[in-house]
């Protein structure tokens, strides 16, 4: 069995082959580590845009909203900013 395994890395092409695969799979800088950390870090990334995507998309929508119709604007700037008419008082209640 010894003699078997002696004998087939005494092949240079196997040993070619073998160091091929170390050098790509381990020391390479862009070795097989690097790389599915870069993948991982991609698909993180591609999960980010689409969020932001989302949001930019919703707030496109809500924007949209509050340009065209007056009641929205006004309920978004009574309830964002506590913005009132002059006959009104405000009473902010924070829940603990």
């Amino acid at each position: 069995m010894l003699k078997r395994i002696l004998r087939i890395l005494k092949n240079r092409y196997i040993l070619a082959i073998l160091f091929f695969v170390v050098w790509v799979g381990f020391l390479d800088n862009n070795n097989l580590i690097r790389t599915m950390k870069a993948r991982k870090a991609l698909k993180e990334l591609r999960t980010t845009k689409a969020f932001y995507l989302n949001e930019i998309n919703e707030n496109q929508r809500v924007l949209k909203e509050l340009t065209e119709n007056k009641e929205s604007f006004e309920k978004f700037a009574r309830e964002t900013y506590f913005l009132k008419k002059p006959s009104e008082e405000i009473f902010i209640i924070e829940e603990e």
